[in-house]
């Protein structure tokens, strides 16, 4: 079976390259870390299905100043071996259109550490498609990688609510798109 999945594997990127399978499950709430997620005083992460999106939630103290949601995730051992990552992400602010400082994917290791991090265009209300190459602007190897971040520094929203889909790591053809 092994052998068939690998020569499988060879055919699908000799024809342009493959799609490798997403994060560890990204639509059971449970896969996203809780640890350092988020600035604000609530955090809630629930499954939106609809949507086919996992939704989070978080609301901050008039006291923080630095608003930011940034769960994480594991990435699976082929995940590692990518070119690119892609997903697709919006985000509502209450009140609306506060405006974002930054937009991230963090890059942690095993024991947690920030190995670096790719910015991206904000969100908005609606979603929006980002892929980001990964070849050649990372400073690590990918396979010293064993979590991602996915998120944003709110600027000054009470509440914020990111939705993401589509998480997925991809080689070859695929991830020249």
């Amino acid at each position: 079976m092994n052998n068939l999945y690998r020569i499988l594997l060879g055919a699908s990127i000799l024809m342009g390259g493959v799609e490798l399978s997403a994060v560890e499950n990204p639509l059971k709430p449970e896969n996203w870390g809780r640890q350092f997620s988020t600035s604000g005083k609530e955090w809630k992460v629930a499954v939106e299905d609809k949507e086919q999106a996992i939704r989070f939630l978080t609301a901050f103290d008039d006291s923080t100043k630095d608003r930011w949601l940034y769960p994480s995730i594991a990435l699976t051992s082929e995940d590692r071996e990518a070119d690119a990552l892609s997903f697709e992400i919006r985000a509502v602010q209450n009140p609306e259109g506060r405006g974002f400082k930054n937009c991230l994917v963090i890059f942690l290791d095993s024991k947690g550490k920030q190995l670096g991090g790719l910015q991206f265009p904000a969100p908005g209300r609606e979603y929006s498609k980002v892929t980001l190459k990964l070849e050649d602007r990372l400073k690590f190897p990918l396979a010293d990688v064993a979590k991602i971040r996915i998120g944003v520094n709110n600027r000054d929203a009470q509440e914020l609510v990111m939705f993401l889909r589509n998480i997925h790591f991809s080689k070859g053809a695929d991830a020249a798109q």
